[in-house]
């Protein structure tokens, strides 16, 4: 670590105040450059996570393949193994649907990934209709309820998996929009997996939190390609909220005029959060740039 401060100090040395700025400048270019190239991502041990299952059990997931069931909840199995399960890392709720909506277990029922899985394993397949409104209904109100086990600070993610249209009370019924949507006002981000041509895309883009939870697959066996876009850094965040629209100011004419105002932003910063800053990414970009310009 010592010569990668000295190739870092040799570019801007530590000595005043302005010196600090400059090296931030170029720490923020780093870091962005190395989030992009996907060589710092989220801790296993950092995710702080409330994780819920809503799972389709209908009659249309073993009509078209007795297997499918079980390579159903192995997926599952699967997203869940790659985080750590426990009281202060990520809880699991489970809520499965076919004519009713049923809550399997709550946030707080099982404590370690062993016992989880094993849960995970044993749900039963029930066979029958679609009841996605209500299994959206008990996610707000059972699952993420205060006092149900959900945690103040945790990111609350809730994994959708449906192989068709929801028809209780009716087809295209608007109270599965609804409810979706007051998931989403409670801060319930909303991921939705999509099996086979016989969903209603627009519909279930109209649940998700944003086009990029929407994840569509051709069939059952096709479930192992989504693992890889459900892991700790995709899911340990909170969907970000659309910026307020706002009215922009024309900056006048003149070579350097955003960075100059980037530039007064900066100077403005206090030190010590600069500092706190450069402390915090300082072993991931000192790692990408020994990678990088290492000859």
């Amino acid at each position: 670590m010592s010569h990668h401060l000295s190739a870092i100090h040799s570019i801007v040395p530590y000595n005043n105040k302005c010196q600090i700025y400059v090296t931030f400048l170029i720490f923020m270019v780093l870091y962005e450059i190395a989030t992009l190239s996907n060589i710092c991502t989220v801790s296993v041990a950092d995710c702080f996570l409330d994780l819920n299952f809503v799972v389709d059990s209908s009659g249309s997931i073993n009509d078209k393949d007795p297997r499918n069931w079980g390579i159903t909840l192995q997926f599952i199995a699967d997203v869940v193994r790659q985080f750590t399960i426990g009281p202060n890392d990520v809880q699991v709720a489970f809520v499965v649907f076919s004519h009713l909506a049923t809550v399997e277990w709550n946030l707080t029922r099982y404590q370690d990934s062993a016992s989880l899985l094993n849960a995970i394993r044993d749900v039963r397949y029930i066979g029958s209709i679609t009841n996605l409104n209500d299994a959206l209904y008990l996610t707000r109100t059972q699952v993420f309820a205060p006092g149900g086990g959900t945690r103040p600070n945790a990111v609350k993610v809730t994994i959708i998996l449906t192989d068709g249209e929801d028809n209780v009370p009716e087809e295209g019924t608007p109270l599965t929009i609804a409810n979706a949507t007051l998931c989403k006002r409670e801060g319930i981000r909303l991921i939705v997996i999509g099996v086979s041509e016989k969903v209603d895309i627009s519909r279930l883009l109209q649940i998700v939190s944003s086009r990029t939870d929407y994840h569509a697959v051709d069939d059952f066996d096709a479930l192992t390609s989504v693992i890889a876009q459900l892991q700790p850094e995709q899911i340990c965040f909170p969907t970000p909220l659309p910026p307020e629209p706002s009215t922009p100011t024309p900056s006048p004419p003149g070579p350097g005029r955003p960075y100059r105002t980037l530039l007064k932003n900066i100077v403005m910063s206090d030190t010590i959060v600069i500092a706190l800053f450069l402390e915090k990414y300082r072993a991931c970009l000192f790692n990408f740039t020994y990678n990088s310009f290492s000859f």
